[in-house]
């Protein structure tokens, strides 16, 4: 197993599923830490899907912002299940992930729990 952690997020391969777990505030002006580490470990190891875990942010950026940030993310997983974990109060911020994920020819879901979303990642992910 590969990890890196920060106190904002942590990014795991085991199994080719690289699991990003994210936390605390997010604003448009943070750094872009995480989206380098993420395609630092995502070239490192053979990945065959993905699962965002977000149930720990708390957004205050636009839906503008989401969709650029989710595009960023979308390139780099192009090809490859994603998974999108989050609580009810963040339907919209999944919803506009998962429409930027589609329009990019991706599959994603959006899942309220770690189980599930990992359940549906194993049915429908290619052998490594």
């Amino acid at each position: 197993m590969q990890t890196y952690s920060t106190s904002q997020f942590e990014i795991r391969i085991k199994d080719g599923l690289l699991e990003m777990r994210i936390e605390g505030v997010r604003t448009p002006g943070m750094s872009a830490d995480a989206g380098r580490a993420f395609e630092s470990l995502f070239r490192s190891a053979p990945v065959t899907a993905v699962a965002f875990d977000i149930r720990a942010i708390d957004f205050r950026i636009s839906g503008v912002d989401l969709e650029s940030r989710s595009r960023h993310f979308a390139r780099q997983c192009r090809g490859l299940p994603i998974a999108m974990i989050g609580r009810g109060d963040q339907q919209e911020q999944m919803r506009i992930a998962i429409g930027v994920v589609d329009r990019m020819n991706g599959t994603a879901r959006a899942f309220r729990s770690r189980e599930k979303a990992h359940a549906w990642l194993r049915s429908v992910r290619q052998p490594a």
